[in-house]
């Protein structure tokens, strides 16, 4: 039908993890199969270490929930970037890491209050003044509570801020 020797077919199901992936197509035998079409010598592949980034990423031996305060929350993928990076630490670590988003204009309407059960926060880059002071408050929040804050770029500079005003 393809002209695609079965050999050659490999089956890509859905998965939880991504990172499970590479473990799969060499189950699979892709990278025999590449190595045969280039004329090339296969070697074993050591995915030793791979198997423990899926392994921490499945069983991870603590939770930690991470507020990420921002103006633009209702689109999750404006922070696609720090998410990833808070899970691949999460990984790290042997944790998994809860996002969650909270919009800081909602910081500003119902107060801090909104943090209390998160364990760390994380106030993104931005720009303009919408939302500026609920990112104060949640670093009011933080620094009063103890709980690790980490302002990136205007982040950092809330930071600043709420401390100069204290």
């Amino acid at each position: 039908f393809t002209n695609v020797p079965e050999p050659s077919v490999i089956s890509l199901s859905d998965v939880k993890s991504i990172y499970e992936i590479p473990l799969i197509l060499r189950d699979q035998g892709l990278g025999n199969r590449v190595c045969e079409k280039l004329n090339i010598e296969a070697t074993a592949a050591d995915l030793d270490d791979w198997k423990k980034v899926v392994q921490a990423q499945k069983n991870p031996h603590h939770t930690v929930a991470v507020a990420v305060v921002g103006k633009y929350v209702d689109l999750e993928d404006s922070y696609k970037s720090l998410s990833e990076a808070l899970i691949h630490a999460g990984i790290h670590t042997e944790t998994r890491v809860v996002i969650e988003y909270i919009d800081s204009e909602a910081i500003e309407l119902h107060g801090a209050e909104l943090l209390k059960k998160v364990d760390a926060i994380l106030v993104p880059g931005g720009f303009g003044s919408r939302g500026i002071e609920g990112k104060i408050l949640a670093a009011q929040y933080a620094r009063e509570n103890g709980i690790p804050y980490l302002g990136i770029c205007l982040g950092m500079q809330i930071a600043i801020i709420e401390f100069a005003r204290d």
